[in-house]
């Protein structure tokens, strides 16, 4: 190693000595001979590495224990120097490509993490690097993390047997899976202590799975594993903190997002601020060739020709929201040297507005480095010559001491220390003989920054993004009032009002001062998002109703200040889903899973979701407690669910059947939580069961968003004269009755957390009249001798749900029983008929979008399927309750259905289905064409893929037509 001057002096005399100490101790404790004797040379003040060491000792406690842990780092590097040590550094680091498994990775490569840390750390404290060679290091280092993560990862799937590999010697080559570095990654610019931002894509074509699952659920997977090899903290450390937020609409998709998906998304909502961020994104592992590919297919985004003014002032905008947010003088003591005035972030945003305006005509500066772009300004006269060496001085300048701040205690700091010792701590270590020197060499490049980046875009309109939004005082803003109907609102005089009353504390969540001096911040993006849902007024108003609601505003805007993307959700459930908007202003804690990493994920399997609720009600001590829980869980996934399925990422299908799987988990947990507060005061009957059978949508898994479950208790006795052990003794008539009271009022009690579901037990023996809890012998002699038709046709979609699972097994084989029953088939039709007359007089209606009971619709679907189940079952095997389509599907594989009715009816089936689970997420099932919302009518639009509204309702008006001729088809013209 060359001898080098200039090195910071140590700091600290304690620490320095303390340092020594450790260093000498460490000599003895090493078992290399070669690397001990050389350990013991270094403590002469003559030795080479001596004064670089005390530089370390004296002002960094972090990179002294890595100097502890790592000796052989600083030998290497005194030996053959800087450019050596790292590239066998780089060679050694390939062996972990051949990882025995997971944690060996993990394990490796945090141990190279530090090594890494400490060979930058102490060529750049030496001064044999300069500013590129270190971001180079550090960024090429997280670049092979990455890469042989994702190979490992690769190769691990393939030899699962979940994908096919291209090229196996080259596990990511071929893979279609991409991994862009953004930011300062990207532009291989990382700091001392960086975060890497990644967007992580994939082609579905290219993937080559053949798992069990889905390609999204495996890429998630996948990348779900990547970021935990990177971040999580053993007791090795981590290696990179990872922020995948960068990706396309982070709110809306999953972690792993496909290239179609991604191309869509930038052509047609991309902004401006994520074309600055794509300046620097590039392929940092995976396919590499499919990486460039993506970028150069969205170049035309990024790099515009022409850019019109609205373009313009949205990047003007992005200026005035940072200036916004800073303070408005340079105080050293806590400055922010990359987001305050003068700092790095204004360096960085000065050349990439350049690169935007220009970019699209200026092939050379479509480059990724700052400092390059800067010199490549002045070589096409876009900057001056003094503005670039000003710039270019100072990025240098407040890079190394951004590295120096980060290397003292390995955080990831960007602010200077508040106290004068520590500040002089600082200053040493950057290698300056004072504090006011280094404060006034500091203070010199700060001002010269701040003073170019305040002279640029001085047309820049002041904070008010497009005009004014000033909603104080007692009458409205003329100005304002232009700026609101300029956005799209209808009604700015309403609009105004309300906001002013709401500055005004009109509401609860705004009585309190922090709440609306949070509330001001959040006007302008809360404004501009509502006004891009299709009725902003109607959206803006609903939102009112949800703060009216709120207890309190401060953690809410807080929530939404921290997370801002929150607010698109919000505007697209008020604008678009009134159930969910109602869902939320009763419970606002639901926003915090759309957090959760895992929230636009695949929907939990069974397991997965059994195993959610069961970590949640280990702290549900009381049976309170843990009735509050399941209401809350049930809340958080069925909001989870309907968020997903208001952005088409879910089909109606889908919905039903996770619904239908959340009920069947709800009912049941509730039964155990209720038997066993029962159970204290009133003991247990020996020998008898329980058990529950869902009819309806329950038990068809066909659950909507507002759907109550049909219900039968049911229990079974050895001895009917036998009473309950408790301190309360009934015999089981009484016992079960009083248990099914009990659950009822689980089920439909409204706490603060909310309510379970609403329960029909209408569908039992006798209806009304008859006990809530039968025995199973009761039930037996009344589908024997008293059960009418429309009983059994009920039971086409049974099934027992919950309870004792021997009594279950023996339900099912009940029902399976009744179902393939021999009938009387003229009797069966014209009661069928019937039946449908008794429904139509009910409920008569001409209306198509009164999708149940409309002649044609679902009630009629069903009609049909329940027919020809009890027609075809008692001598078709293979039947069995379920859904309509379900049947179906059986009857035409047994050849008792037509393949083209059966296609024909699954698919009206479907798609009256898809409407319907909208409309009853969006309406309640309450829907009008003169009324409903233009966001609305766009949701049905885009569920079915109809390009017009008259398009939509023509189509549905003929599938209830093709619907009501099936249905007589089938069942013949009613009995006159």
């Amino acid at each position: 190693m060359e001898k080098q001057l200039g090195l910071p002096l140590p700091y600290s005399d304690t620490m320095l000595a303390h340092g020594w100490a450790q260093w000498q101790e460490a000599a003895t404790e090493n078992p290399s001979g070669v690397l001990s004797a050389w350990i013991e040379e270094t403590v002469n003040p003559k030795h080479e590495c001596h004064a670089l060491l005390a530089a370390v000792f004296g002002n960094s406690p972090y990179l002294t224990r890595l100097l502890l842990q790592h000796p052989e780092v600083m030998h290497e590097l005194s030996r053959n120097g800087a450019l050596h040590a790292h590239q066998a550094f780089l060679h050694s680091l390939r062996a972990l490509n051949d990882a025995a498994d997971l944690p060996s990775l993990m394990r490796g490569l945090r141990i190279a993490k530090g090594k890494l840390a400490l060979l930058v750390a102490l060529a750049d404290i030496a001064g044999l690097w300069n500013l590129v060679q270190v971001t180079n290091a550090l960024s090429g280092f997280a670049e092979l993390s990455l890469t042989l993560s994702v190979e490992w990862l690769l190769k691990t799937a393939a030899k699962r047997g979940e994908i096919t590999l291209a090229h196996p010697e080259n596990p990511a080559e071929g893979s279609g899976i991409v991994v862009l570095g953004m930011g300062k990654l990207g532009g291989y610019e990382l700091n001392y202590s960086s975060d890497i931002d990644l967007i992580v894509l994939f082609e579905r074509d290219k993937l080559g799975y053949k798992g069990r699952h889905t390609e999204q659920h495996f890429m998630n997977k996948l990348t779900h594993d990547l970021v935990q090899i990177m971040q999580e903290r053993t007791a090795d450390g981590y290696v990179f903190r990872t922020d995948l937020r960068l990706r396309p609409d982070p709110a809306s998709t999953p972690p792993a997002v496909n290239t179609d998906a991604a191309y869509y998304y930038y052509e047609s909502v991309g902004q401006n601020w994520e074309r600055a961020a794509m300046i620097k994104a590039r392929p940092v592992a995976g396919d590499h060739a499919a990486g460039n590919a993506f970028l150069k297919g969205i170049a035309p985004f990024m790099w515009r020709r022409n850019l019109d003014f609205a373009a313009i002032n949205d990047i003007h905008s992005i200026k005035r929201q940072m200036d916004g947010k800073r303070a408005k003088t340079i105080e050293l003591k806590g400055h922010n040297i990359k987001l305050g005035l003068g700092g790095i972030r204004e360096i960085e945003f000065y050349v990439q507005i350049h690169q935007l305006i220009w970019g699209g005509r200026e092939a050379a500066l479509r480059i990724r480095g700052t400092c390059e772009t800067l010199l490549k300004l002045v070589e096409l006269r876009l900057v001056e010559e003094d503005k670039e060496w000003v710039l270019h001085s100072a990025y240098e300048f407040l890079r190394a001491l951004e590295h120096r701040l980060q290397m003292v205690a390995d955080e990831q700091t960007h602010s200077l220390p508040d106290t004068d010792e520590e500040i002089a701590h600082i200053a040493a270590f950057m290698g300056f003989a004072d504090s006011k020197s280094f404060s006034d060499a500091l203070t010199v490049h700060l001002e010269a920054v701040h003073a170019i980046y305040a002279s640029s875009f001085q047309s820049a309109e002041k904070l008010g993004d497009g005009g004014n939004l000033v909603f104080t005082g007692v009458s409205h803003d003329p100005e304002t009032l232009k700026t609101l109907r300029a956005m799209g609102y209808q009604s700015p005089e309403t609009i105004s009002e309300m906001i002013m009353g709401w500055h005004h504390g009109s509401c609860r969540a705004t009585r309190i001062k922090r709440s609306r001096e949070l509330l001001t911040e959040l006007m302008p993006v809360l404004l501009k998002r509502f006004s891009e849902t299709a009725n902003p007024d109607a959206a803006l108003l609903r939102f009112n109703e949800f703060l009216g609601n709120l207890p309190a505003g401060v953690q809410l805007f807080s929530l939404f200040s921290a997370n801002p993307h929150l607010l698109g959700l919000i505007a697209d459930i008020m604008g678009s889903a009134p159930t969910l908007a109602d869902s939320l202003s009763k419970s606002p804690a639901l926003l915090e899973a759309v957090l959760y990493a895992d929230f636009y994920d695949s929907l939990p399997s069974p397991a997965h979701l059994h195993a959610q609720l069961a970590e949640m009600l280990v702290t549900a001590h009381s049976f309170e407690q843990k009735m509050d829980t399941l209401r809350r869980f049930r809340s958080e996934k069925q909001f989870q669910a309907g968020v997903q399925f208001l952005k088409h990422m879910i089909s109606a299908q889908q919905v039903g059947q996770f619904l239908s799987l959340l009920a069947e988990e709800m009912v049941s947990q509730t039964l155990a939580a209720v038997t066993e507060e029962f159970e204290k005061g009133y003991g247990r009957i020996p020998g008898a069961r329980f058990a529950i059978i869902a009819l309806g949508k329950l038990g068809s898994r066909e659950m909507t968003f507002s759907s109550d479950i049909d219900m039968v208790f049911i229990y079974e006795v050895e001895d009917f004269d036998a009473v309950s052990d408790g301190e309360k003794s009934y015999t089981a008539s009484v016992y079960y009755n009083r248990l099914a009271q009990r659950l009822l009022s689980a089920f439909t009690t409204v706490s603060t957390a909310g309510k379970l579901y609403d329960i029909d037990t209408r569908l039992r023996p006798s209806g009304k009249q008859g006990l809530l809890a039968i025995s199973s012998q009761a039930l037996w002699h009344y589908f024997e001798e008293l059960a009418w038709t429309f009983e059994y046709m009920a039971f086409t979609k049974a099934r027992a749900v919950a309870g004792d699972e021997a009594l279950q097994e023996s339900l099912d084989d009940f029902i399976a029983q009744q179902i393939y029953k021999e009938r009387d088939l003229e009797k069966l039709r014209k009661e069928v008929h019937e039946m449908r007359d008794r429904t139509e007089k009910k409920f008569h209606t001409d209306d198509p979008w009164n999708l149940k009971y409309v002649r044609g619709g679902l009630m009629d679907i069903d009609f049909i399927a329940q027919y020809l189940m009890l027609r075809h079952a008692p001598d078709t095997p293979g039947g069995r309750s379920g859904s309509a389509a379900e049947t179906f599907r059986w009857l035409k594989q047994t050849g008792r259905l037509q393949a083209e009715s059966a296609d024909a009816l699954i698919a009206h089936d479907i798609f009256l289905g898809q409407l319907f689970h909208l409309l009853r997420l969006c309406s309640n099932n309450q829907f009008s064409e003169e009324t409903a919302l233009p966001a609305l009518k766009k949701l049905l639009l885009q569920s079915v893929k109809e390009k017009s509204f008259e398009g939509l309702r023509e189509r549905l008006i003929q599938v209830e037509r093709n619907v009501h001729d099936l249905y007589i088809s089938l069942l013949g013209n009613p009995p006159a």
